[in-house]
C-alpha cells in the first residue's frame, strides 16, 4: 500500500542551513535566531514548541509587517504545515501564520521603514519600491498552499479555511467540498468563515458584508481597498477566533 504523500516527504527543514540567516533581516533585526526557532517547532515538549512559535511569529509578522526573513521562511513553514511529523498544536498555528503572512498589510523596506498596501480609485493595487516583500511573501505562500491543502485533504479545521481565504486562487476542487461541509458546522463562527471562503472562490466578495468591528475601525477597509481583500481579512479572523478564541494563536 502506498503511503500518503505527506507521509513520504523528507525532513521538512531540509536545506535550512543553506540560507545565510545572519545576512537576512526580520522585524526585530538580524534573523540569525530563526533556524533555532524553526527547529524548536518539532521539539517533543509542547511548551518548547509553543514558545518557539510565539517568538517566530513575532519576528516574521511584526505588527502586520513582513520582511525578507518572512519570504525566506515561507518554504519551510509550508513543509512544516504539510508534514505529519509536526504536532497538531504547532501545525495548525503554522498554517494560520502562513495565511496571515499572505494577508499582511505592510512590508519592511531596505532601510527599515514600512510600506503599506494601497489602492487607487479603481481598486488597483499601487506598486511598491523594490524589494517588495509584501508581494514576494504572498506569492510564496500561494505557491506552497497546494501542498498544505493536500495534507489536510480529509480534515475540517479552521486553519484550512483561513488559508483558503488568504489564497483562494490556489484552492483545489476537493477543498471546495470540505469548505462547503463546514457551512453546517456547529461553530457558527467557523461556518461564517467557510461562507466567506466560498464567496471568494466564486469571486463574489460583494456578498460579504463588511464589519468594521471585526478588525477595528479604520483597519477593515482603508481607502479604495477592494471588497475581496476585506472579505479575506474577515474570513481569516473568523477562522482564527473559531480555533483559538479572542486570544489568538500567538
Amino acid at each position: 500500500m502506498e503511503l500518503p504523500r505527506a507521509w513520504q516527504r523528507p525532513d521538512p527543514l531540509r536545506g535550512l542551513d543553506r540560507i545565510s540567516w545572519v545576512e537576512v533581516y526580520d522585524g526585530r533585526g538580524g534573523a540569525g535566531r530563526l533556524p533555532r526557532l524553526l527547529r524548536a517547532l518539532m521539539d517533543p515538549s509542547p511548551e518548547v514548541r509553543l514558545d518557539a512559535f510565539g517568538s517566530l511569529a513575532d519576528r516574521l509578522l511584526t505588527e502586520d509587517t513582513v520582511s525578507e526573513a518572512s519570504f525566506c521562511a515561507v518554504p519551510f513553514l509550508v513543509e512544516l504545515g504539510a508534514s505529519y511529523k509536526v504536532a497538531a498544536d504547532v501545525r495548525d498555528r503554522v498554517i494560520f501564520l502562513l495565511a496571515a503572512l499572505a494577508l499582511a498589510g505592510k512590508g519592511f523596506t531596505e532601510d527599515g521603514r514600512r510600506t503599506h498596501r494601497r489602492w487607487n480609485a479603481l481598486g488597483r493595487e499601487l506598486p511598491r519600491t523594490a524589494p517588495d516583500w509584501l508581494t514576494q511573501t504572498r506569492h510564496a505562500v500561494a505557491q506552497g498552499a497546494p501542498k498544505i491543502f493536500e495534507a489536510l485533504a480529509s480534515e475540517r479545521v479552521g486553519c484550512l479555511v483561513a488559508l483558503a481565504c488568504a489564497v483562494p486562487e490556489e484552492l483545489p476542487a476537493f477543498v471546495v467540498g470540505l469548505v462547503q461541509d463546514m457551512l453546517d458546522d456547529e461553530d457558527d463562527v467557523l461556518a461564517e468563515a467557510a461562507e466567506i471562503a466560498l464567496a471568494l472562490l466564486k469571486r463574489t466578495p460583494e456578498a460579504v458584508e463588511p464589519r468594521p468591528k471585526v478588525l477595528g475601525e479604520g483597519l477593515v477597509r482603508p481607502s479604495h481597498q477592494p471588497r475581496e481583500v476585506t472579505a479575506a481579512l474577515m474570513g481569516y479572523h473568523f477562522a482564527l477566533v473559531a480555533s483559538y478564541g479572542d486570544e489568538g494563536a500567538w
